[in-house]
């Protein structure tokens, strides 16, 4: 006799998971818990689509930000912008500022700006100790060497020494552990004293050869060296240049100023980079010129309006990619379609935009500077068009741009901000996943509890049909018994 659970069928043996019954208890259950488990396959499709909003949210919320980004540069660039060009950039480079003055102007470069070098007498090698180890201080004081006759074979006879009170002297301690020469090189060079301490080979008999560079160009940074202590130290680095002064060290080369003239106007400078000599404009000078008297280099400053035109364009790029981004979420079947919150943010940029700026000058629109909307809601930048409004009107386009810009960028801010809607939606979005996933917890926690239910009921039940199994072949076997004797009789 054979038992089945009312209402179902059986194909064949099963696999018992008890006492043998022959009911497959693993697959029954496996079947019911995949019934069970349909809320966790709902909620899983549920936040799939809240995830794809929120990716969908987050790009919306790149692509405003990068808006935002381009609208305060627009804002902020300008067309008093000025270019500067040298007609020999070998001579010297150029470039203008806000405030320069168009023009073209005649320089000459007679001398260029250079810093003082020293040198020290030859050594055999850089790690033998100078002197008997004895604390020294060495004083370094820059400032300013004038000489009727100038250095002769590196030195001076009869030069005055005028300390730079912008730059405090700086000593420095040579002792027992520091005094050789690539100790004594690396002691200046951690001083931070304005000079640049190196050790040079000159391939003679006692080749190294410590030499002294100021860090900045220009008479005033001249060097003066006392050196109080051991007088092996003395010998080798003190240097005085004024007067009858021990100058120890010989000057390689002399601190210089640049010189050069504008327009024949006669400028000096202690360093090469000059700026403001030409209103607005930096020079940096390279090279002298070959014959003074006859040559010059022509700097030609004019407006460059190409700061405010490639604003303008990245600006109107930015907001066609935010275009493209919404228009992408709030399409058909898109995960924003037909979100008022979403397309409120296009229509109020694009209000902006389309808009009239009470700039109080010639232009109020953008479509005044040749930047207008497309069928397709895109935007279009007709440079041509921009080039003849900023010819005609330069001060009004950049007054109507940075209104632009600025409106954009506080419409951007607030869209964005903590309140706007898209901190808004995210938030929500995030509080629905969150959701989720507490409700996922409580069904696992609750199918595990049900699992655990089937798994007792059926293994009961798996017993109970296994003894009732057991029962009906005994009365199977009874009864063939029975029947057998009473064919015999």
């Amino acid at each position: 006799m054979a038992v089945s659970l009312s209402g179902s069928a059986t194909t064949g043996p099963l696999s018992a998971a008890g006492v043998g019954s022959g009911l497959d208890v693993k697959s029954l259950i496996s079947q019911l818990m995949a019934i069970e488990q349909k809320p966790l396959t709902l909620l899983a499709t549920r936040e799939a689509g809240y995830q794809a909003r929120l990716t969908s949210l987050g790009s919306i919320k790149g692509a405003l930000s990068s808006l935002q980004l381009a609208a305060t540069a627009l804002a902020t660039a300008s067309t008093s912008q000025y270019s500067a060009t040298s007609s020999d950039t070998a001579v010297m480079t150029a470039s203008g500022s806000s405030n320069a003055s168009p023009g073209n102007y005649n320089v000459t470069v007679t001398k260029l700006a250079q810093v003082q070098k020293l040198v020290a007498g030859g050594r055999t090698d850089t790690t033998t100790a100078i002197g008997s180890g004895v604390d020294t201080t060495l004083t370094f004081t820059l400032g300013t060497i004038t000489s009727a006759l100038g250095p002769v074979n590196g030195t001076y006879s009869d030069a005055t020494f005028v300390a730079n009170a912008a730059k405090s002297p700086v000593s420095i301690v040579i002792g027992g552990s520091n005094n050789t020469l690539g100790g004594i090189r690396d002691a200046i060079n951690a001083a931070n004293a304005g000079v640049t301490a190196s050790i040079i080979n000159d391939g003679g008999t006692s080749p190294y050869r410590l030499t002294i560079t100021s860090n900045d160009t220009g008479v005033t940074n001249s060097l003066s060296i006392s050196a109080n202590g051991d007088a092996a130290i003395a010998s080798l680095i003190s240097y005085d240049p004024q007067g009858a002064g021990v100058q120890n060290l010989t000057q390689t080369q002399v601190a210089r100023n640049a010189e050069f003239s504008i327009d024949g106007v006669l400028i000096t400078s202690a360093a090469n980079t000059v700026a403001d000599a030409i209103q607005g404009v930096t020079l940096n000078l390279k090279k002298i010129h070959a014959n003074p008297l006859t040559d010059s280099t022509t700097v030609a400053v004019q407006r460059d309006n190409s700061g405010l035109t490639a604003a303008l364009g990245a600006m109107v790029k930015a907001y066609n990619d935010a275009n493209k981004t919404i228009a992408g979420a709030t399409g058909k079947a898109a995960v924003f379609q037909g979100d008022t919150g979403v397309l409120g943010m296009q229509s109020r940029v694009r209000a902006i935009l389309s808009g009239t700026q009470e700039t109080g000058d010639a232009y109020t629109m953008l479509s005044q500077l040749g930047v207008s909307f497309q069928k397709d809601g895109s935007l279009a930048l007709d440079t041509a068009k921009l080039n003849l409004a900023l010819t005609a009107d330069p001060a009004a386009v950049a007054t109507l741009t940075a209104a632009i810009g600025n409106a954009i960028n506080t419409a951007a801010t607030s869209l964005l901000g903590a309140s706007g809607p898209v901190t808004s939606k995210t938030d929500g979005l995030n509080r629905s996943i969150k959701d989720i996933g507490t409700r996922r917890a409580d069904i696992e926690h609750r199918l595990e509890l049900t699992q655990q239910r089937y798994q007792k009921q059926f293994s009961e039940l798996d017993t109970l049909l296994s003894s009732m199994n057991k029962t009906s072949t005994f009365l199977t076997t009874q009864l063939d018994s029975i029947t057998n004797m009473l064919k015999n009789k």
